[in-house]
């Protein structure tokens, strides 16, 4: 992860919360970031109920689960390629 990226997380959560983002997949990492600069209402709000790095694991795996699934269909020639969910805000 950049220097850049850890350090708007560690403004924006608290250090804890970093730690546990840190230590999940590159994906999940690069959506906490992407939240905390865009939804920084909400990630707080989700880190306040101690559910962000659930929300955030359930969030990577399901985002991840559909590219694959959506370059599986364009291999088999099934369908075009769709723009990713990847601006889609934090669950509730």
């Amino acid at each position: 992860m950049s220097d850049q990226g850890s350090s708007f997380l560690e403004s924006v959560l608290k250090e804890r919360s970093v730690r546990e983002i840190n230590k999940l997949s590159p994906y999940a990492v690069r959506l906490a970031q992407r939240w905390a600069k865009e939804w920084p209402g909400k990630t707080l709000e989700l880190e306040a109920a101690g559910t962000l790095v659930k929300t955030l694991k359930q969030r990577a795996e399901t985002e991840a689960l559909n590219q694959w699934r959506t370059r599986i269909r364009v291999v088999r020639g099934d369908a075009q390629p769709s723009p990713e969910r990847e601006s889609a805000p934090p669950a509730p």
